[in-house]
Protein backbone atom coordinates (compact mmCIF):
# COMPACT_ATOMS: atom_id res chain seq x y z
CA UNK A 1 0.00 0.00 0.00
CA UNK A 2 1.58 3.44 -1.06
CA UNK A 3 1.18 6.48 1.31
CA UNK A 4 0.22 9.72 -0.09
CA UNK A 5 3.14 12.36 0.97
CA UNK A 6 0.05 15.06 1.19
CA UNK A 7 -2.22 13.22 3.58
CA UNK A 8 1.05 12.13 5.89
CA UNK A 9 1.96 15.78 5.79
CA UNK A 10 -1.79 16.83 6.93
CA UNK A 11 -1.91 14.45 9.65
CA UNK A 12 1.73 14.84 11.03
CA UNK A 13 1.02 19.22 10.58
CA UNK A 14 -2.04 18.00 13.06
CA UNK A 15 0.19 16.35 15.56
CA UNK A 16 2.85 18.93 15.75
CA UNK A 17 -0.09 21.92 15.98
CA UNK A 18 -1.48 19.87 18.77
CA UNK A 19 1.85 19.34 20.61
CA UNK A 20 2.51 23.46 20.37
CA UNK A 21 -0.75 23.71 21.49
CA UNK A 22 -0.76 21.75 24.77
CA UNK A 23 3.08 22.97 25.47
CA UNK A 24 2.17 26.33 25.34
CA UNK A 25 -1.11 25.92 27.29
CA UNK A 26 0.98 24.06 30.44
CA UNK A 27 3.59 26.83 29.99
CA UNK A 28 0.72 29.75 30.44
CA UNK A 29 -1.10 27.44 33.23
CA UNK A 30 2.44 27.02 34.68
CA UNK A 31 3.84 30.60 34.85
CA UNK A 32 -0.03 31.85 35.87
CA UNK A 33 0.10 28.97 38.77
CA UNK A 34 3.45 30.73 39.69
CA UNK A 35 2.02 34.33 39.66
CA UNK A 36 -1.05 33.23 41.70
CA UNK A 37 1.03 31.66 44.37
CA UNK A 38 3.30 34.25 44.60
CA UNK A 39 0.69 37.26 45.21
CA UNK A 40 -0.83 34.52 47.75
CA UNK A 41 2.43 34.11 49.35
CA UNK A 42 2.96 38.03 49.54
CA UNK A 43 -0.79 39.07 50.58
CA UNK A 44 0.24 36.07 53.84
CA UNK A 45 3.52 37.64 54.18
CA UNK A 46 1.54 41.62 54.90
CA UNK A 47 -1.30 40.39 56.77
CA UNK A 48 1.45 39.10 59.35
CA UNK A 49 3.09 42.26 59.15
CA UNK A 50 -0.18 44.32 59.66
CA UNK A 51 -0.45 41.52 62.91
CA UNK A 52 2.86 42.53 64.03
CA UNK A 53 2.49 45.99 63.89
CA UNK A 54 -0.79 45.72 65.95
CA UNK A 55 0.19 43.77 68.85
CA UNK A 56 3.39 46.55 69.32
CA UNK A 57 0.78 49.09 69.43
CA UNK A 58 -1.10 47.46 71.85
CA UNK A 59 1.77 46.19 74.17
CA UNK A 60 3.29 49.91 73.62
CA UNK A 61 -0.54 51.45 74.85
CA UNK A 62 0.04 49.27 77.98
CA UNK A 63 3.14 50.37 78.60
CA UNK A 64 2.20 54.10 78.00
CA UNK A 65 -1.12 53.48 81.10
CA UNK A 66 1.64 51.74 82.92
CA UNK A 67 3.49 54.72 83.48
CA UNK A 68 0.98 57.07 83.64
CA UNK A 69 -0.06 54.77 86.83
CA UNK A 70 3.57 55.21 88.11
CA UNK A 71 3.41 58.84 87.26
CA UNK A 72 -0.07 59.26 89.56
CA UNK A 73 0.12 56.97 91.96
CA UNK A 74 3.38 55.72 91.99
CA UNK A 75 2.16 52.12 92.10
CA UNK A 76 1.72 49.55 89.32
CA UNK A 77 -0.68 46.78 89.17
CA UNK A 78 0.16 43.19 88.30
CA UNK A 79 -2.22 44.12 84.78
CA UNK A 80 -3.69 46.54 82.15
CA UNK A 81 -6.88 46.74 80.91
CA UNK A 82 -7.57 48.22 77.35
CA UNK A 83 -10.36 47.75 75.29
CA UNK A 84 -8.41 45.73 72.90
CA UNK A 85 -7.49 43.10 75.19
CA UNK A 86 -5.15 42.69 78.69
CA UNK A 87 -1.68 43.03 79.24
CA UNK A 88 0.01 41.63 82.16
CA UNK A 89 2.73 43.82 84.10
CA UNK A 90 5.67 41.60 85.51
CA UNK A 91 7.59 44.21 88.43
CA UNK A 92 11.24 43.53 87.63
CA UNK A 93 12.84 45.77 90.33
CA UNK A 94 10.92 49.04 92.49
CA UNK A 95 13.76 50.71 94.27
CA UNK A 96 12.82 54.20 95.46
CA UNK A 97 12.27 55.60 92.35
CA UNK A 98 13.27 53.61 90.26
CA UNK A 99 11.28 51.18 88.22
CA UNK A 100 12.06 48.41 86.08
CA UNK A 101 9.00 46.19 84.68
CA UNK A 102 8.11 44.43 81.70
CA UNK A 103 4.51 44.10 79.63
CA UNK A 104 3.35 41.42 78.23
CA UNK A 105 0.41 41.18 75.26
CA UNK A 106 -1.08 39.27 72.71
CA UNK A 107 -3.59 40.35 69.45
CA UNK A 108 -4.07 38.69 66.55
CA UNK A 109 -2.18 35.77 67.79
CA UNK A 110 1.18 37.49 68.46
CA UNK A 111 2.56 37.94 71.29
CA UNK A 112 5.15 41.11 72.41
CA UNK A 113 6.64 42.03 75.37
CA UNK A 114 8.37 45.17 76.38
CA UNK A 115 10.88 45.82 79.44
CA UNK A 116 10.92 49.35 80.55
CA UNK A 117 13.00 51.08 83.02
CA UNK A 118 12.27 54.35 84.65
CA UNK A 119 12.68 56.67 87.24
CA UNK A 120 9.86 58.65 88.94
CA UNK A 121 10.52 62.13 90.46
CA UNK A 122 8.11 65.18 89.43
CA UNK A 123 7.32 63.82 86.29
CA UNK A 124 8.44 59.68 85.14
CA UNK A 125 11.37 59.67 83.05
CA UNK A 126 12.06 56.86 80.87
CA UNK A 127 16.04 55.25 81.06
CA UNK A 128 15.23 52.55 79.12
CA UNK A 129 12.66 50.89 76.30
CA UNK A 130 13.77 47.84 74.70
CA UNK A 131 11.27 45.21 72.93
CA UNK A 132 11.63 41.52 73.49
Amino acid sequence: MRRDKNTMGIRDRGYIAMSTVLVVGFVMFSVGMGAVLNSINQMQMSFAETQKEEVIGFVESCVQDALLSINKTDTLGGSVILPDGTCTVTINSHVGSDWDFTVEGTHGGYKKTIRVTASRTSTVNITSWIEI
